[in-house]
């Protein structure tokens, strides 16, 4: 499975074939990708290219919001990856330095994230069992995932 990931260019991949690849990994396998920095930045780096098709434009016409995330286990000294994403007039850029200040900030590992983007996992589950944390507005936090029309597996 990692050589095929590895070799695959996932900027082809359908995004409901895209999660339910991701879905339909064991957490073996997630773990391996995600220790992989090669892989991890891979899948990763893919999964926010594609938040700008999946932004619900109508839901976020008039919505200004930064949302940092931090994914444990990174590359960077503290130990984490970032994201940046900035969604403003229906629209959502990402990008991987921050430039703005967050209304919110978000703290996940990445195997959480996965089972979050993939319909999974809730988010309020997540929150109250410690898995994800959350730093600024905890109620826009809550209503995040509404925004986006995630593909399900």
């Amino acid at each position: 499975m990692l050589e095929a990931l590895r070799s695959a260019d996932l900027g082809q991949v359908e995004p409901r074939q895209f999660a339910r690849i991701i879905a339909g990994a064991s957490k073996a396998q997630l773990d391996t990708v995600v220790a992989d920095r090669e892989l991890r930045e891979k899948v990763l780096g893919e999964i926010f290219r594609r938040m700008s098709a999946h932004l619900r434009p109508e839901r976020a016409a008039e919505l200004d919001a930064v949302v940092r995330w931090r994914l444990t286990g990174g590359a960077d000294a503290d130990g984490y990856d970032r994201f940046e994403t900035v969604i403003r007039n229906g629209e959502c850029a990402v990008s991987r330095e921050p430039r703005e200040k967050p209304r919110v900030t978000i703290t996940v590992a990445p195997v959480d994230f996965f089972k979050l983007i993939t319909h999974q996992a809730t988010p309020a589950v997540m929150f109250v069992t410690g898995r994800l944390k959350v730093k600024g507005d905890l109620a826009f936090a809550a209503g995040l995932i509404g925004y986006f029309d995630l593909p399900k597996p």
